[in-house]
């Protein structure tokens, strides 16, 4: 059996084989040796022997950084196979992503696709996340006529919190599927490409759960629609949008009928449309205000407002 293998190990004179006592131990005690690991450290252990072959497939987290993988050169690929090698009897953990050393803008959207891969899987968390300093964020209109690659986002049908930072991206929101158990989702820097109506499409019809939505420095906003009202469930607690090009807002029954304390922070310098038809969070915070609003309806609904 793999759980008895014996090698050879030198010492003292002595040729005799010695047991691996270390490979003899069950497979929690071998997983909990690599999780300090970094991630591409951790996956080679499964050429040490046919016994650590699929350990590291049962990892309670998969935390990727290009920053601790110096060795690997397609980190894509890395991103790829983890995703596809992953234990298919066991619920993915939390999955998350970090693009740090410099690479290619195009580079880092195939890290991105590679890492969707993990969509259709069981997982309470995904988090990607690309710093400024990683990739050139300045197109070079001269060197490329064609637009910036663009990123289509799957569904995440399990997930519960979803992160998504990487400014710049051309991002395509999903057309089909149901975010179920999504409560918390989290964008900053990303270009919606068709005016906004795709997130307000997800988060109105796909999204029953969704607790916190969080948009921070946005690009291509200029129609943002959250109607929680076709949803079983009303109870979003927080909306923070920052997006310096919305021009028309509309905020249908999203506050109505939660218990929990509520808040919303916004900075909407160009807003000139806002429709609001909801009860008033607790907590409001302006970062910018609009500076010419040219059509304003409010609709204040009691706290203890239903929806029959």
């Amino acid at each position: 059996m793999a759980g008895n293998k014996r090698v050879k190990v030198s010492g003292s004179g002595s040729g005799h084989g010695r047991r691996d006592r270390i490979s003899d131990l069950p497979d929690h005690l071998l997983v909990d040796i690599l999780v300090p690991l970094p991630l591409d450290e951790a996956v080679r252990t499964c050429v040490l022997s046919r016994r650590w072959r699929s350990v590291w497939k049962r990892l309670p987290m998969l935390d990727f950084g290009n920053d601790e993988a110096p060795r690997v050169e397609g980190f894509a690929d890395l991103v790829a196979g983890v995703m596809r090698g992953y234990a298919s009897d066991v619920d993915m953990p939390d999955v998350l992503i970090s693009v740090r050393r410099r690479r290619a803008f195009a580079d880092a959207v195939r890290v991105a696709a590679s890492a969707f891969l993990a969509a259709p899987r069981d997982m309470a968390r995904f988090g990607f996340f690309v710093y400024g300093e990683a990739v050139n964020l300045e197109w070079d209109e001269e060197e490329e006529e064609d637009e910036a690659p663009a990123l289509q986002m799957p569904c995440f049908p399990t997930v519960k919190e979803f992160t998504l930072a990487f400014r710049g991206v051309d991002l395509r929101m999903p057309t089909t599927g149901t975010f179920s158990s999504l409560t918390k989702m989290y964008f900053f820097g990303v270009h919606f490409s068709d005016d906004g109506n795709g997130i307000s499409d997800v988060v109105t019809r796909s999204c029953p759960c969704l607790q916190d939505l969080e948009l921070h420095t946005t690009e291509g906003l200029k129609m943002l629609f959250l109607s929680l009202r076709l949803i079983k469930i009303l109870d979003l607690e927080q909306l923070v949008v920052m997006a310096c090009k919305l021009i028309e807002m509309q905020v249908v029954k999203c506050f109505a009928l939660t218990t929990e304390p509520t808040s919303m922070l916004l900075s909407l310098p160009a807003l000139e449309q806002l429709y609001w038809q909801d009860s008033s969070p607790g907590d409001i915070d302006y970062l910018s205000l609009p500076s010419h609003i040219l059509k304003l309806s409010l609709i204040e609904l009691a706290a203890s407002y239903l929806v029959l």
